[in-house]
Formats: C-alpha cells, structure tokens, sequence
C-alpha cells in the first residue's frame, strides 16, 4: 500500500469518528434515549467534509413522573386563606371546608376555570367564627391550645367525597394540596414510560400507579398542561386498576400517529373511564377530574 492510500484510510477513519460523536451530541442534547442497538449513520466520505444532520433516531422514549391531582397549595397568613388548586374538572364546583374534630365545615365554593384550575380565599376571623358555631352546635370543647385542622375540597357540594386535602395546618404559612381518591386516601405518584416510534407511526405508555379507584380509567395526551387543561390530542384504551386500585405495568398504544410534541402537551389518567367522563353533549363531566398527570 502505498503512502498516499494509507493517509486516506487513517483520513477516513477520523472523519468516521467526529461524525459518530457528533451524532451522540445531537442525540444527547435532546433528552431522548437512541434504542440499543441503533447504530447512527456516518457522513459520506469526498474530498471535502460538508456540514451533518443527524437523522432522527426510529424510537423516541421518555420517562414521566406523575403528580396525583387536583394539586395546589393553601397560603395561610393574618386574617385570611387563600387556595389555589388545579388539576379539576374544567368548568365544576367544590365545597371548600375546615376538616375539624371529626367534622366537615363548610367554608364556600371554589369553581374550576376551562382549564380546570381555581383561585379561592376566605376570610380567617370568618372561618374561626364558623369553627365555634360548629363546635357548639356539636356540644364539644376544643381541646386545650389551637387545634389542628385540615382544608379539604370536597367532589361537589355538601356531602360528597373528598378529593383533595392539606396536611395538618397548625399556624401561618404554606400547606401543599394533595389529592384523594374516595375510599383509598392520598393519591401516591406514579409513574409512565412514553415511546414514539416513528417507524411504525405509534404511541405507547406504560403506567405504574396506586391508589385509584378498581376498574378502568380513560387517559390521553391532551394540548396544554396539567395547570392548564385542553383538547385530546390522542386517546388510549382505558387502563385497568386492579381490585387494590393498582395499574401495574400495563401498556396502551395509538397507531397512525403522525408527530409527537415533546413540549405543550401533557398524559393524563382521569378518574372515570372513556364512557362517562363527557356527557352526550360532550361536555366534562365530574368524572373527568385527573387522577395523575405529567407534562411531556
């Protein structure tokens, strides 16, 4: 071989290499994962080296962490209370109430915007007066010192489940919102694996969640945000809970799919399944309400 032949190969060699590691940075840079055993195409070799896109990767995967909702916080300062909280039914109405010795006391109404969050505040001297009135209509005595309560917000009106709770307030400050599920408690974080596939033009999430009430549950990727709700963009078959109202590794996918946004979008899992969230109007129904939700 003759010395100009081996400069070319040690040449071409190089330039394979820069290409790869190129790639790796295009790829890295994304937040997406290359499949195993992808291999990224190298640039053409000529007399000269032009500028290389890498191309897209076949399979698009990320994680996402779940958040149970409606989710908020309750700021309590001097003389008043104010809870923001998103994460409802767009459009709905909740009692708000002081949890307080074993009783519910009613506070007012917070209603849900189209996005499906509310603003809320009431007057603390207010919320203390009706404390007392509800003590001694019940005939008990408060407990030496300040009691602790808890704000909770209710599914609609005066006797229905709670769905979202603070923890114990015990004085000023900021106390996050948690959300229920009726008969199972704090909703616990999940978590889901979305993959695109550009190839076969699909969609799939795997989810792991607990907490939620047995039977299926309706989810799609929806325009928006868990803050700011919007239309579906793609709808799975209804996952399944299982009778401990766990979904363990259970996988759905859509098919035809042409483009995924990796920004704008969010998954959702809501609390009623894909027969009864909208009525024949097609408008949400209290069913709708999020029960976990990650923004892509």
């Amino acid at each position: 071989m003759t010395i100009a032949n081996r400069l070319r190969g040690r040449a071409a060699g190089a330039t394979r290499t820069a290409g790869g590691i190129a790639i790796a940075g295009t790829i890295a840079a994304t937040g997406l994962a290359l499949p195993v055993g992808a291999a990224a195409a190298a640039p053409t070799i000529g007399t000269h080296v032009t500028a290389y896109s890498a191309p897209a990767p076949p399979r698009l995967a990320r994680q996402l962490d779940l958040t149970s909702m409606p989710t908020g916080q309750l700021v309590v300062r001097a003389g008043e209370l104010r809870l923001r909280e998103y994460g409802l039914t767009p459009g709905s109405s909740h009692q708000v109430a002081i949890s307080f010795l074993g009783l519910l006391v009613p506070l007012g109404t917070l209603t849900a915007s189209s996005g499906g969050s509310a603003r809320w505040s009431y007057s603390w001297p207010a919320a203390s007066a009706a404390l007392s009135r509800a003590e001694a209509h019940a005939g008990g005595h408060a407990p030496p010192g300040s009691p602790a309560i808890r704000v909770v917000t209710l599914n609609a009106g005066r006797g229905t489940p709670v769905i979202g709770q603070t923890p114990l307030v015990t004085g000023p400050g900021r106390y996050p919102v948690r959300g229920v599920e009726p008969g199972y408690g704090v909703i616990k974080a999940g978590s889901a694996i979305l993959v695109y596939n550009l190839v076969a033009r699909t969609i799939s999430v795997t989810v792991n969640a607990t907490g939620l009430t047995p039977g299926a549950h309706a989810a799609h990727i929806h325009v928006g945000s868990c803050q700011r709700q919007g239309a579906v963009v793609y709808a799975f078959t209804d996952f399944i809970a299982n009778s401990h109202g766990v979904i363990a590794h259970e996988t759905r996918t859509v098919r035809g799919v042409t483009a995924v946004k990796f920004s704008g979008w969010y998954f959702n899992l809501h609390q009623g399944n894909s027969d009864n969230i909208v009525n024949k109007a097609g408008q949400p129904t209290i069913y709708f309400r999020p029960l976990e939700c990650a923004n892509l």
